[in-house]
């Protein structure tokens, strides 16, 4: 799930608050505590990237310092060129460098073979337009370690200096540290540019749903989809204000439209699919995203003559929604089946390209 920067003021935002505190659990007196790095969960460090060139470069340098506690980088790359490949040949001495070739598509498929291919306990994803600080896979270990029902943790993600009147960086910040228990507490809202899974945990569950997520079918929202089915599985999720990236992914306005509409999609298709499943407690979720991201900004809007916001969030919601009625599900591990082969590759959104 995809948040706007707070250091921009504008009435066209991604569907999310930038800093979530009301309905879940604060950490009591305690849980502050840290292990010792002898008691921590090995940790992988994972990326997922497609035709990024030289630019994935200072990605894996900000990984591969030499005291980062990862004890492996595993870079899964869906490019059709060489380009990556080529610009990661000064790292390949590097022992610590996993790198996998895959004619795939689509980043919760390249997630789940990283899944597959790390070997640690513990698995720390970020994305291929970021860069990590010194804290981020420390952070997430301490946390696995102190809560061991915890299968889900997010960071923030910091929008770099851009020039905020041409265009936004999604970014997150995590206001304060926060432990979701049960679909009864409001969701912790983070992203999968700074997310850590407990590897086995996220295995049974069937990992990311290959239908969710850029580069799929349905586009988006593979984090959200996680972190709800990890709820429903009985795990817990956290969210640190220990661990930061920074991110560079500028989109510029018309492409940051596209982005919430794309996002608003997400949101229907994946929130819809355990409540088609007879998951009843999903349901305030699924209509709080609705009613406070995209219906209430589109009403406020129109109310104020503002015609560049519109109602194609609300619309694209909707969309995602019955698009998640009319299509199949796998009920045990709640992930969409696969479309047919006649089928499109993807579903087209009202108002993106």
């Amino acid at each position: 799930m995809t948040d706007v920067s707070s250091k921009q003021n504008t009435d066209e935002t991604l569907p999310a608050a930038t800093e979530a505190t009301a309905g879940v659990t604060s950490i009591r007196e305690g849980a502050n505590e840290t292990v010792k790095s002898d008691k921590l969960p090995t940790i992988s460090a994972l990326i997922c990237t497609r035709n990024r060139g030289a630019s994935l470069v200072p990605t894996v340098r900000s990984i591969l310092r030499p005291d980062s506690p990862c004890t492996e980088v595993v870079i899964i790359d869906q490019s059709p060129g060489d380009e990556t490949e080529a610009a990661l040949a000064p790292f390949r001495d590097d022992p610590r460098l996993r790198y996998v070739r895959t004619t795939t598509r689509g980043v919760s498929i390249a997630r789940n073979i990283a899944l597959a291919t790390a070997s640690c306990e513990i698995c720390a994803f970020t994305d291929d337009d970021c860069e990590v600080d010194a804290t981020w896979p420390l952070a997430h270990q301490q946390i696995f370690a102190r809560f061991p029902q915890v299968a889900l943790s997010y960071g923030s993600v910091l929008a770099v200096e851009h020039d905020y009147s041409k265009g936004l960086i999604p970014a997150y910040r995590v206001a304060q540290d926060r432990l979701c228990t049960s679909m009864r507490e409001i969701l912790v809202r983070g992203m999968g540019a700074n997310m850590a899974v407990r590897r086995e945990a996220a295995l049974a569950i069937g990992g990311f749903d290959p239908e969710l997520g850029p580069g799929s079918r349905f586009h988006a929202c593979e984090d959200g989809d996680i972190t709800v089915r990890c709820l429903l599985a009985g795990h817990h999720i956290y969210e640190t204000t220990a661990s930061s990236v920074d991110h560079y992914g500028f989109r510029n306005w018309s492409q940051a439209r596209a982005l919430m509409r794309v996002s608003c999609f997400g949101i229907g298709v994946s929130f819809i699919k355990p409540i088609k499943c007879g998951r009843r407690e999903v349901i305030p979720l699924l209509f709080g995203e609705l009613w406070n991201h995209c219906v209430l900004p589109s009403l406020n809007a129109t109310l104020h003559f503002k015609k560049k916001m519109g109602w194609g969030k609300t619309v694209s919601c909707v969309h995602g929604i019955i698009c998640g009625l009319r299509n199949p599900i796998d009920k045990e591990r709640l992930i969409y089946r696969p479309a047919p082969p006649n089928h499109a590759n993807s579903i087209p959104i009202s108002g993106t390209k």
